[in-house]
């Protein structure tokens, strides 16, 4: 009884033992074919389902991980590669993005290729150089002060002196108009003859001489201009355009209170130009005062049609009668004269072809 049970004992221990071999076995068979369902893309495993011990089970789980980790290893520099190709080509739409019009634009670019167009931009901006400062005008370096002078006469001329002039204009019969204009403009033609022969333009001083004594002795005191309908034309000249004759330059534009537009140059001889005048006839004060308040009055309403006409084209007044007067104040030096003298070039006159009696 006793041996019958040690023998049944054994015998089912042996087979829960072989059962154990087995279950392991299967077991690890197995498991590569649930690693292989988990991950369909890779290369598929065959395995025998034999009966196997249990080492050898373990081994081959081992070289499938290996060979798993093998191939991840081998798919990394690939994936790296698809990586930066698709950076490349980020870059290269955000530079196509800014460079096509705003109209062309796709509404399906992405948003990082819009945003680095604009870094790009932003970029460019902050290294483009700044806007210089203002350049003045060299003829006008004083301009911030002669406009402030300018406009105060504007002021004075448009309370005072334009009122003044357009009520002489209107009260003064025209002929006694142009009588007091033909009075101080024989002065003027007498200082022009002066500067002429100051210039060394002896002919034409003496044309000039000649014309103030036409006016003076026949024009009743200058009163009736005779000269110019008797060929002797006008040339105005002063001491400012003779010192540009002989190379004085210009300098720079001013403008002085009352007295209107005038250059360095031309302050300078400012003093000489209004001493000799109408009123240094006289000794008294108050008839050089009227002389000369007769004088600019005269002058004033002379200009009135200029001064409207002005006001209705110019879009600055400042800037037209700074480059107006600077332009009729340059003056050819004596030596660019002589040199316009050396080339000038006389052409003999030519008999008009008649194209009707060549046939």
């Amino acid at each position: 009884m006793t041996t019958t049970t040690t023998v049944g004992i054994a015998g089912a221990a042996r087979t829960e033992l072989a059962a154990a071999l087995l279950s392991a076995t299967l077991l690890g068979a197995a498991a590569p074919a649930m690693a292989q369902t988990e991950q369909p893309l890779e290369r598929p495993q065959t395995f025998a389902l034999t009966a196997l011990p249990v080492h050898q089970a373990i081994e081959e789980q081992q070289a499938v991980e290996q060979q798993q980790a093998d191939e991840s290893k081998a798919a990394e520099p690939q994936a790296d590669q698809e990586e930066k190709t698709q950076d490349q080509a980020a870059v290269a739409a955000s530079a196509a993005s800014a460079a096509a019009p705003a109209s062309g634009a796709s509404s399906a670019e992405p948003a990082a290729a819009g945003q680095a167009g604009a870094a790009a931009a932003a970029a460019a901006a902050q290294d483009a150089p700044a806007p210089g400062p203002r350049v003045r005008n060299r003829l006008d370096p004083w301009e911030s002060w002669n406009r402030k002078v300018f406009n105060f006469n504007e002021k004075l001329d448009e309370n005072l002196l334009r009122p003044v002039a357009t009520a002489y204009s209107d009260l003064v019969p025209q002929p006694a108009r142009q009588a007091v204009d033909n009075f101080f403009g024989n002065f003027s033609d007498a200082w022009s003859a002066v500067n002429l022969f100051l210039q060394g333009r002896f002919k034409t001083g003496a044309s000039q001489t000649m014309r103030v004594a036409v006016n003076s002795v026949f024009g009743i005191a200058g009163l009736i201009d005779i000269a110019t309908p008797a060929g002797l034309e006008k040339t105005s000249e002063d001491l400012g355009r003779t010192l540009g004759y002989w190379g004085v330059k210009t300098g720079p534009y001013i403008v002085w209170p009352l007295l209107g537009p005038s250059s360095l140059r031309d302050s300078v001889t400012l003093p000489a130009n209004i001493y000799y005048s109408p009123a240094y006839l006289f000794d008294d004060g108050e008839y050089k005062f009227a002389i000369s308040a007769l004088q600019l009055i005269n002058t004033r309403a002379n200009l009135l049609r200029v001064t409207d006409m002005l006001d209705g084209i110019a879009l600055d007044k400042y800037t037209f009668v700074r480059d107006a007067y600077m332009q009729r104040r340059n003056v050819k030096t004596h030596k660019e004269q002589e040199e316009d003298d050396d080339y000038e070039v006389i052409t003999p006159d030519e008999k008009p072809v008649n194209p009707q009696g060549d046939r």
